[in-house]
């Protein structure tokens, strides 16, 4: 995987290739915040698993009416058709999403809830509506939230920023809601070190407040151990499409970097294609 990108490698969010990043993401997310954080508290990997079905479910392929022509008896009425018609239902799907508690240890309680979205999150839904709920719990406890939203499709969850930022962390620390921080930025532009909350017991001298964190490292490091990297194809737009100046500035990144020729004509993928085998894309 290269390494021109100044920040999140806009690739990265196809609905084929962000369900390898993601569970990768949040290992190297965890390593590293261990390393920050003191012996005072663990970074752990949770797994949070739950049930989606109607229109959560991944259901791939054209509807039934598509399929085939309508037949038409001798008077030219409608009439039911002699052979089945292929159709899809809703399957009700089983989701496995990780996510990172940093614990501290001493007083045996969470500290800070660390969450990275995914499409089941973020699309309009039940995925999205459970997810909203589980915020709302946490905003009414005293345990910080981050979230991490590196995907330019669909609404934001929990703040909104200008209509030109394409990726976002909260950082919603107990003690001060409902203030929070918003760290913001452009897929052309450096991810900024984000400074994540640990304590908010002042008068506790062995606490640690914050720590630092470089996001980008971690995305680098989830690369590196994912395969995905390898069927990435730079000859084509990003899924989603970026506007016509980020992709004018991706073009000119790609070719400096070798990996876009110089005269290649791109066009974005075809969507029909994508549906049948991206299912993150049918909600």
């Amino acid at each position: 995987m290269p390494d021109m990108f100044p920040g999140m490698n806009p690739y990265l969010e196809h609905p084929d290739l962000w369900p390898e990043i993601h569970p990768q993401l949040i290992t190297a997310l965890a390593n590293l915040l261990q390393k920050e954080i003191s012996d005072r508290y663990s970074a752990l990997v949770r797994t949070r698993v739950y049930r989606v079905s109607g229109e959560d479910s991944l259901v791939v392929g054209k509807l039934a009416h598509d399929a085939s022509p309508k037949s038409f008896g001798s008077n030219g009425s409608s009439c039911s058709s002699q052979q089945p018609m292929p159709t899809y239902i809703a399957v009700p799907q089983t989701v496995k999403e990780g996510y990172i508690e940093i614990v501290d240890c001493q007083i045996g309680r969470t500290a800070t809830m660390i969450e990275i979205l995914t499409p089941q999150k973020k699309r309009p839904g039940r995925g999205r509506e459970n997810y909203e709920q589980r915020c709302e719990a946490i905003f009414a406890s005293d345990t910080h939230f981050v979230e991490i939203d590196l995907l330019r499709g669909w609404e934001p969850i929990s703040a909104y920023a200008p209509s030109d930022v394409d990726y976002r962390v909260l950082v919603s620390r107990s003690d001060q809601r409902p203030k929070a921080d918003l760290y913001a930025w452009q897929v052309n532009t450096p991810i900024p070190p984000l400074k994540l909350p640990l304590s908010c017991c002042h008068d506790d001298a062995d606490a640690q407040a914050y720590c630092i964190v470089d996001l980008k490292q971690a995305l680098d490091e989830a690369v590196i151990q994912s395969a995905c990297r390898l069927s990435i194809n730079y000859e084509r737009s990003p899924i989603p499409p970026l506007s016509p100046e980020a992709n004018r500035w991706l073009t000119a990144l790609l070719k400096r970097s070798g990996l876009r020729q110089p005269s290649q004509n791109t066009t974005l993928y075809d969507e029909e294609k994508l549906k049948k085998h991206s299912a993150y894309l049918q909600a």
